[in-house]
């Protein structure tokens, strides 16, 4: 099979259907039929079996599809690296969290385009999928909540700042700071994915005062959290940047209890960081001290 084979094979099965990875590839529906059918032919089996105009993976499919995978996911990072070279170092691609792509990155860059003439891609995820495209080559950095990292990424603090409480507008308490045990008392605390630093360190003080306490909502986006609070689910425990944002919504009250939140940069060893990058390191910075978080 060669690259565009395995370019519509892989987009068939990911989409389900001819006109899904049509759609996907941005081609004709025959173009595919074509390619797929000549693929069959020229392996001598089914990739796929026919019926009633949706088609089921073979066998052969299911044992291709990983190799299939693995490949297409290389091509996509020398896709995004020679992309990067076309550029330059201008080029700058940056990963973060939904609620600090949106709160932090974009003034630092529109600074950082005041002095400079920079292009940039901005991508979001969890902690665990910015390391990932850093190791893939498809990040140059990445800024991130917590100050650990796995092997072969450099992690380094930008910011340390304080997690608050978030109640509804409609939650009466008496103070503008509360306990862990309080908080559990108002209502069900909404939780965040214990996958992520900031879930699991919430996790980690409300389990020290209630052992066997289960959460019965769990949202891996903070501003999730917060909507669900806004519709009397329950509070919840976020960031100073999602609190911020959302603090003409609901109420905003400090905890008594301190959980901090590391803000860090990211990068991958055997990728330094460039001279446009430590450019907009250094911009962040300047930012984050002017702007500082509740703490």
């Amino acid at each position: 099979m060669n690259l565009r084979q395995i370019e519509i094979f892989y987009a068939v099965m990911k989409s389900g259907s001819v006109s899904g990875a049509a759609k996907l590839l941005h081609v004709s529906q025959p173009n595919v039929t074509r390619v797929l059918a000549h693929t069959e032919l020229q392996l001598g089996f089914p990739l796929f079996h026919r019926n009633k105009g949706r088609l089921i993976p073979s066998k052969q499919a299911e044992v291709i599809l990983p190799e299939a995978e693995k490949l297409y996911r290389q091509v996509g990072n020398l896709q995004s690296l020679t992309s990067k070279l076309q550029k330059g170092h201008s080029h700058l691609r940056i990963g973060a969290p939904p609620i600090l792509s949106t709160s932090l990155i974009p003034p630092v860059l529109a600074k950082l385009c005041q002095v400079s003439p920079v292009s940039a891609e901005i991508s979001t995820g969890n902690q665990n999928e910015l390391c990932d495209a850093l190791l893939e080559n498809q990040l140059d950095f990445a800024i991130s909540f917590g100050h650990t990292a796995p092997p072969r990424i450099t992690s380094q603090e930008l910011e340390k700042a304080e997690m608050a409480a978030l109640l509804a507008n409609n939650q009466s308490w008496p103070s503008n700071s509360i306990t862990i045990p309080e908080l559990l008392n108002v209502a069900p605390v909404v939780g965040l994915d214990a996958r992520d630093p900031l879930g699991l360190a919430v996790k980690h003080a409300i389990l020290k005062h209630t052992p066997d306490y289960h959460f019965q909502l769990s949202v891996r986006s903070y501003s999730t959290a917060a909507e669900l609070v806004i519709q009397g689910m329950g509070v919840t425990i976020v960031d100073p940047w999602t609190a911020n944002n959302y603090q003409q919504r609901v109420r905003v009250i400090s905890l008594a209890e301190h959980i901090p939140v590391t803000i860090s940069l990211l990068f991958a060893d055997h990728s330094p960081l460039s001279s446009t990058a430590n450019q907009f390191i250094e911009l962040l910075c300047q930012y984050l001290k002017e702007n500082p978080a509740q703490r």
